[in-house]
């Protein structure tokens, strides 16, 4: 998957490859110190270039999940995930999430990120998007309720943030596809 179909000169979307596990690497480790808005923090994502290679291995090998780059030159800037349930039950159901870096954020990158996860999901049979985001982020919050994500419920002091504890908003999306 690449694309510049509506985006600003100079940036590209397109499907992580193992050749960018270096710079997916130094990518993750200062998108996740940016911001306390990820689930995981710098320590807890890929230890090592050797790990993230293997992460996009795997992202690569399942039909169901897709990790989309968002890349400014040379550069990555962004990236969005959609997981897919593995099991028979769950396997029309995804999990996605997005991050943009904060110098890139407010032009539209990470909504053509979360269109580029719909395409894909759209395209893999996926039926369920699912997300969650913290009471805090604002902003994320107003982006998916303009993609027509409806919250389901409230994990009340589900996170434990620097001294507080913090809510996450569960938020889904059906999509028209999936079996009937």
């Amino acid at each position: 998957m690449r694309s510049k179909a509506n985006l600003s000169p100079g940036y590209t979307l397109r499907s992580a490859e193992r050749s960018d596990a270096q710079k997916l690497y130094e990518f993750g480790k200062v998108l996740l110190a940016e911001t306390d808005f990820f689930l995981r923090g710098p320590s807890e994502r890929a230890c090592s270039v050797d790990e993230m290679r293997l992460i996009i291995d795997r992202f690569e090998k399942s039909p169901r999940h897709l990790l989309l780059t968002a890349w400014l030159d040379e550069e990555p800037i962004g990236e969005a995930v959609v997981m897919g349930g593995e099991l028979k039950r769950n396997r029309y159901t995804a999990t996605v999430g997005v991050g943009v870096l904060q110098a890139h954020t407010g032009n539209g990158l990470g909504r053509k990120l979360m269109e580029g996860l719909e395409f894909f999901a759209q395209g893999a049979g996926l039926h369920r998007l699912e997300l969650t985001v913290m009471s805090l982020n604002e902003r994320a919050q107003r982006l998916y309720e303009s993609m027509n994500y409806k919250t389901e419920g409230i994990r009340t002091h589900s996170l434990y943030i620097k001294g507080v504890y913090v809510d996450e908003i569960v938020m889904a999306k059906l999509l028209e596809t999936g079996p009937r």
